[in-house]
């Protein structure tokens, strides 16, 4: 793990990767002879963030070639598991083990009394651990990076060697609710505090012709137009005990962990569309009525995100097409969202 930005060569990819697509010959949907190397960078967003599963499945399916990819929390996570080999429908299948509330009340170990957070994620590590075993950085398939937040620096740090699981983890301990992860001397939280989209990362890190982004959380204008649902419930009415209990409930609307994550919010909301300023191709799978805690309907996120990609694909197509690609000066963002379709922002 590093926390300085040398410019490196990204090692050997598979189908997914820019080294491989032109063996695929007429099969392939895209073959230059020199594909582009294009970077992935993905969003931190909580629940929001199984999009990035949709988004992936659609480029793998087009045999998009991927050179690097960045994460941030859910990003992280979700980027990680592709890069370590799991294809779109596996994706799939582990987003579906975390949908059932048993599944994730078995993920949570509860810290009381609750001082630097709620839960200590050891059983979300140990999850973590199942999935992707002791891979290293240097064994995944596609060069990942994986952003968290350091707590004493306030500066985000980027993990790029060493055991993928225990990075995940620090990159995804959202503030507030799990306590920061302590690694050797350094006290890691949430990737998405300080990079919730690490395009400027990634393009320090490899040496990329472009990178397509994908911003999982809303901007300013989605809160303008339909306000932020991130912090309520979807369509349930809370029940008679909820209300009973919001005094003492610090997620209640209004208590001090929901206007703590608003505050963070803020912060975030303008840090994405910074960076996805930087790309050369923004994807935006926003949906409106969305929380971040909204894991039992990921088939829905998953759906925004293919729906989202596959309208970025023209864009997309239109990197893949540059035979000798340079330096844009007038760099110029597509931007793609799910209700919008894509222009040039």
């Amino acid at each position: 793990m590093t926390n300085t930005y040398p410019t490196q060569k990204p090692g050997p990819g598979i189908l997914r990767s820019a080294n491989d697509a032109a063996e695929h010959g007429s099969n392939s949907s895209i073959t230059p002879a020199s594909p582009p190397r294009i970077g992935l960078a993905l969003s931190s967003g909580g629940a929001r963030g199984l999009a990035h599963v949709g988004v992936l499945q659609v480029l793998e399916e087009n045999n998009i070639p991927i050179t690097a990819i960045a994460g941030a929390s859910m990003g992280a996570y979700v980027g990680a598991i592709y890069a370590a080999g799991y294809d779109g429908a596996e994706l799939e299948r582990l987003a579906k083990e975390i949908t059932d509330k048993k599944a994730l009340r078995r993920l949570l170990d509860f810290v009381i009394p609750p001082t630097a957070g709620l839960i200590r994620g050891n059983k979300i590590r140990k999850h973590l651990e199942r999935t992707l075993g002791e891979q290293t950085f240097e064994q995944l398939k596609i060069p990942m990076l994986v952003v968290a937040t350091d707590l004493d620096t306030m500066q985000p740090y980027v993990f790029e060697s060493g055991p993928v699981a225990p990075a995940i983890h620090a990159s995804a301990a959202i503030p507030g609710i799990c306590i920061p992860v302590t690694l050797g001397d350094q006290r890691f939280t949430d990737g998405g505090a300080a990079d919730p989209l690490p395009v400027t990362v990634l393009r320090q890190k490899f040496n990329l012709d472009a990178v397509i982004a994908v911003n999982v959380m809303p901007t300013h204008k989605d809160i303008s137009l339909c306000g932020d649902t991130s912090f309520a419930p979807l369509t349930k009415k809370p029940s008679f005990l909820s209300r009973l209990l919001r005094p003492i409930n610090l997620l209640a609307d209004g208590n001090v962990l929901d206007t703590f994550r608003r505050a963070l919010m803020c912060a975030q909301v303008g840090l994405g569309e910074k960076e996805g300023r930087e790309a050369e191709v923004l994807i935006h799978p926003y949906h409106s009525g969305s929380s971040w805690n909204d894991f039992e309907n990921h088939a829905r996120y998953i759906e925004t995100g293919r729906h989202a990609a596959e309208a970025a694909l023209p864009a997309i197509r239109a990197l893949l097409s540059r035979t000798s690609p340079q330096p844009n000066p007038n760099h110029e963002t597509v931007f793609c969202s799910t209700e919008m379709g894509c222009l040039a922002a």
